[in-house]
């Protein structure tokens, strides 16, 4: 909607008129929602750049800190599910049941990179200040995560009457096979279902918003451990688990959509009467080689329980995924700090602001590095005996195994830093190609390294990965910023030009 007269809270962005009204539109961010007005005023106005700087910086502290604030909650919360499901049921069911989400994760390739392609697009359309453009990569953006999430429901529970599948995750027994075979279908359809709300999350984080998303976390989270409790004491299912283990994230983020779009952004709700030929192009520009770079990251995420699972059977998987979930709270914290940035670099590029562009980027390293070297030495102090008392003595950690986690992790969240940069920046070749590196190297290093390293192979080889990626990618992007600076850099092509 487009009003005149609103009051001066809001912050006055840049945007885009015809030429004959001599003007710039505004897109004013209120607690109501997203509103624009004509208003006159001089392009380089000094002191507007800095309410719009002051204003990116804001909405990112906010969403990192509502990020930190649903990690530390999502995390307490884990600390008293990993006992109860233990207990419930015992390390083997445990460990497939950790396999079997790794495997179904995997699924989020069929994503096909239009998360970060959607925040980048929105962004830099909101740095523009072209609502319409907004509306319509997001009701695109929907309509092909409806196709997806049918098309991946369909696949995983192909894939759980596959006959390999139990070989593939350990399941020796006909017991664990038939457990194997229902989880995948039952997770299948819940990640397949989640995927489709993914929309309202990546449109909260695309507007500098993404605490509304954390909230749902929170909220998901709390629900989850509560329905455990007495399901632990009732001696349930395997079924009811997933279910509870799933199902109250989901419900929550339909319920954030339905506030988002529904009161805070009713200009931005999806329609299929917004859905276009030339937005799904747009969102394919940056989707398709994010697509590649996913595909990268969730090899490394998610293939090491699958691989674990195989190469030393499922009772070994939370040997290493419990010590690891110690320093993913680390990674996890490092992201939530400098993920909200990546929408706030899109935006910041589209308006040339690259001297803001290194120093919140470079800023970002620096925190990354102070969080996970200090917190790595305080888990390789701690960790045996946090990890001993954790899961009553049922999972014992050795500092070799620790120590080769605290570097993996370190080299791992600096790589997520320079991705941010990198697809906030529109490099998305460059970030695919690096991301299929280092997962193809990260595979293929644990899969030799495990029969003959044991669980420590997997850090290892993750180290190798990660020192190649860093080698690359910020000295890369880096390069970038310097054209930007030097005013040879075009944003639409996302390369240097003479």
């Amino acid at each position: 909607m487009v009003r005149a007269g609103l009051r001066s809270e809001g912050i006055a962005l840049p945007g885009r008129l015809p030429s004959a009204l001599g003007s710039r539109q505004i897109l004013r961010m209120g607690d109501t929602g997203l509103r624009t007005e004509i208003e006159h005023a001089a392009a380089g106005d000094a002191t507007k750049l800095g309410r719009v700087r002051l204003r990116r910086d804001r909405q990112a502290l906010k969403a990192a800190g509502a990020g930190v604030l649903s990690l530390g909650t999502t995390y307490a919360v884990r600390l008293a599910v990993v006992p109860l499901s233990l207990r419930l049921l015992g390390t083997e069911r445990y460990g497939l049941w950790l396999a079997v989400g790794s495997l179904v994760a995997l699924g989020g390739v069929a994503d096909l990179g239009l998360s970060p392609g959607l925040v980048n697009v929105v962004a830099a359309a909101s740095g523009r200040g072209d609502l319409e453009a907004m509306r319509r990569r997001i009701s695109t953006a929907f309509a092909a995560y409806a196709a997806l999430a049918g098309v991946l429901a369909l696949a995983l529970i192909l894939t759980s009457q596959w006959g390999g599948l139990p070989r593939l995750l350990g399941a020796k027994d006909a017991r664990l096979a038939h457990e194997a075979r229902l989880l995948v279908a039952v997770c299948g359809a819940l990640f397949a279902a989640g995927s489709l709300a993914r929309v309202v999350t990546t449109a909260c984080t695309a507007l500098q918003e993404g605490y509304f998303a954390s909230w749902a976390y929170v909220a998901g989270s709390l629900g989850s451990l509560v329905l455990l409790a007495p399901l632990v004491w009732w001696h349930g299912s395997l079924l009811a688990y997933t279910l509870v283990m799933g199902l109250p994230v989901l419900v929550a983020l339909v319920a954030i959509g339905a506030m988002f779009f529904g009161n805070r952004h009713p200009d931005l709700r999806p329609g299929l009467q917004w859905c276009d030929a030339a937005s799904l192009r747009d969102l394919w520009g940056v989707a398709g080689p994010v697509t590649l770079q996913q595909l990268g990251n969730l090899t490394v995420f998610y293939s090491a329980n699958v691989l674990i699972a195989n190469r030393l059977g499922p009772a070994a998987v939370p040997q290493y995924a419990i010590p690891y979930a110690l320093f993913g709270i680390l990674v996890s914290l490092a992201w939530q700090i400098v993920s909200p940035y990546l929408p706030a670099y899109a935006e910041a590029s589209a308006r040339g602001d690259w001297q803001w562009i290194r120093r919140r980027a470079m800023h970002a390293l620096w925190v990354t590095l102070a969080l996970l070297g200090c917190g790595g030495a305080a888990l390789l102090l701690a960790g045996p005996e946090t990890i001993r008392l954790w899961t009553g003595g049922q999972v014992k950690t050795g500092t070799g195994l620790l120590a080769a986690l605290a570097c993996f992790s370190l080299l791992k969240a600096v790589s997520m830093a320079n991705g941010v940069l990198l697809v906030g920046l529109r490099l998305v070749k460059m970030a695919a190609f690096v991301s299929l590196t280092v997962g193809t190297v990260y595979v293929a290093g644990s899969w030799l390294l495990l029969p003959r390293l044991g669980l420590i192979g997997v850090p290892v080889a993750g180290v190798l990965a990660y020192l190649l990626d860093t080698a690359i990618s910020l000295p890369y992007a880096l390069r970038r910023i310097r054209a930007g600076e030097a005013g040879v850099y075009r944003e639409d092509e996302s390369r240097c030009v003479a």
